[in-house]
């Protein structure tokens, strides 16, 4: 008889568990892996979205001010920023329509073609502006929001919920419930232009001055 023969056979229920445990264990450090990435996808998606907005509110402006320079140093005006950026589209300032247009509920990217139309614009302006104005007045802004023109004066929203540029909060469950501060990316906020072209994106801390 051979040495071999003489040996048990393995157990294969152990031989079962043993590889039950590793594929939980497998699972259990891909699920860590994956919410560890996850929020600072997040934050980068979201970076990125308001750094979109940003350039976009920039380009307008500097389009309103080459019309500035060939109308008497006014920046185009009309009923509403629908009106305003159609002149604009009219005048060659601005070659694609879309660029007045950021993700948004009730929003819809314009047409190349087609007449602008208030669901394809996501940016208001201000209204009879021109060259002789402060560098510090907002020339544009992210809509839905009354801006009153005054010294220390603040954007109220029109609607409620506020305008939403930001994501869901990324905590976790643990993370709120050890009282973990909503971080600052996912704060709703006001994105725009001053006509010096200075841009800048202020969280919304009701109401936003």
């Amino acid at each position: 008889m051979s040495k071999q023969a003489g040996k048990p056979a393995p157990d294969r229920r152990l031989l079962s568990r043993s590889f039950l445990y590793f594929i939980i264990l497998t699972c259990f450090t891909i699920l860590l892996i994956i919410l560890g990435f996850f929020p600072a996808a997040i934050h980068l998606a979201l970076h990125d979205e308001r750094h979109a907005m940003l350039q976009i509110s920039s380009e307008i402006v500097f389009g309103m001010s080459q019309y500035a320079n060939d109308n008497n140093g006014n920046y185009p005006d009309g009923k509403s920023s629908t009106e305003v950026f159609q002149k604009m589209l009219d005048g060659g300032y601005v070659s694609d329509p879309s660029i007045f247009y950021v993700p948004m509920a009730g929003k819809t990217k314009a047409v190349a073609g087609q007449l602008l139309k208030p669901e394809n614009v996501c940016f208001d302006v201000t209204s009879a502006a021109d060259r002789s104005a402060l560098d510090g007045l907002p020339i544009v802004f992210s809509t839905g929001y009354k801006v009153n023109y005054v010294p220390g004066g603040v954007a109220v929203p029109l609607v409620k919920p506020y305008p939403k540029y930001e994501v869901p909060d990324p905590r976790s469950w643990w993370e709120k419930l050890r009282g973990w501060p909503v971080p600052a990316y996912v704060i709703p906020g006001i994105a725009g232009c001053y006509k010096s072209g200075r841009v800048s994106y202020m969280p919304l801390e009701p109401p936003t001055t």
